[in-house]
């Protein structure tokens, strides 16, 4: 098995695990047309397995599946949970109850995050706090207590101040471009259109009407800012929230649904209460993560055929070689 990655070389990492490959974290497998990859972490390309251990390669992949926990799922491509690996079946398990694990990855990411920007912000709180004690005379001891509150309280300005990523819409009301962040996504009411079943009315952030609509990706990538800012205010509260909020998006059938349902609904992001945001936001991840697998699973089927198609038959080799040696003079 080849160690780098034939598209970026960089390397695949991983020790393989139960899959046998000795290679990668993260993998995907259809049992349908034996075919099997190992997903780069640096390019996220699809490289697809040698042939001589695919079918091996296939049935360890099946067992991990089978062993693991379903994160996500469409008509096309499913994301399973084995322990620290990852893997995409192309095909639709059985699901399993969902609950909190099914959000349990992106609440470590952004507690990762948050360390990273609470850590030193505590430090310069704490440096600041203790000079000017020094200065008062250690008047201000009392304070100490409240640097947690404080400090959590820059985190969520920062994430609140960031750019949502999209090109910015003109209000038709005032003409300003709106450049929006993700704090301003708290007033953007969820709707949809013929075509697409997400679409946000936005508040501009001038004149406070409602002045341009988004739909499709750019309405996806503004309430996905809007939304992790809006459960991040609800501090502690999110992890008791997930699973109720992972139990609502399966009762409505799944993400999809969930999605079209909220929206027919035409809430603002802020009045969304208890663990409503929390199931948006799953839903909305989730859709937008199993796209981006779908896409990859295309563009990985289509070079496997390829490479498939490179496989010399043995019918044919037998016939070439009769041939050659039919050419060749008596002696």
């Amino acid at each position: 098995m080849y160690t780098t990655c034939a598209f970026c070389a960089g390397t695949l990492g991983g020790d393989g695990g139960p899959s046998g490959l000795a290679v990668g974290r993260r993998f995907a497998f259809d049992p349908w047309k034996s075919r099997a990859w190992v997903i780069c972490a640096r390019c996220a390309r699809w490289n697809l397995t040698p042939l001589d251990t695919r079918l091996d390669t296939i049935a360890a992949l099946d067992r991990m599946a089978g062993a693991g926990r379903v994160a996500a799922t469409t008509d096309q491509v499913s994301l399973v949970r084995a322990g620290a690996y990852d893997v995409v079946r192309v095909g639709k398990p059985p699901r399993p109850e969902f609950a909190t694990w099914r959000y349990g990855e992106r609440i470590k990411a952004r507690e990762r995050e948050r360390l990273k920007v609470i850590v030193p912000a505590t430090i310069v709180v704490v440096g600041g706090l203790v000079a000017f004690n020094a200065v008062v005379g250690g008047a201000m001891g009392g304070m100490v207590g409240q640097i947690p509150g404080l400090v959590n309280t820059i985190y969520t300005g920062v994430v609140g101040n960031r750019k949502v990523a999209i090109e910015p819409p003109v209000c038709e009301r005032c003409g300003t471009v709106m450049v929006l962040r993700a704090r301003h996504l708290q007033h953007a009411r969820l709707t949809h259109t013929t075509r697409e079943d997400l679409a946000l009315l936005l508040s501009c952030p001038s004149c406070k009407a409602y002045g341009a609509q988004i739909a499709g990706t750019d309405a996806e990538l503004a309430l996905r800012a809007g939304l992790t800012y809006a459960n991040l205010r609800k501090g502690k509260r999110i992890k008791k929230l997930a699973e109720t909020a992972a139990g609502q998006v399966e009762r409505f059938g799944g993400p999809e649904q969930y999605i079209r349902m909220t929206t027919r609904i035409e809430k603002t992001v802020r009045t969304m209460v208890g663990a409503e945001a929390l199931a948006l936001e799953m839903a909305v991840d989730e859709q937008a993560e199993l796209r981006e697998l779908e896409k990859e699973w295309s563009q990985a089927e289509e070079l496997a055929q390829i490479a498939d198609n490179l496989i010399p038959d043995p019918r044919v080799e037998d016939e070439l070689r009769k041939l050659k040696g039919g050419d060749q003079p008596n002696g």
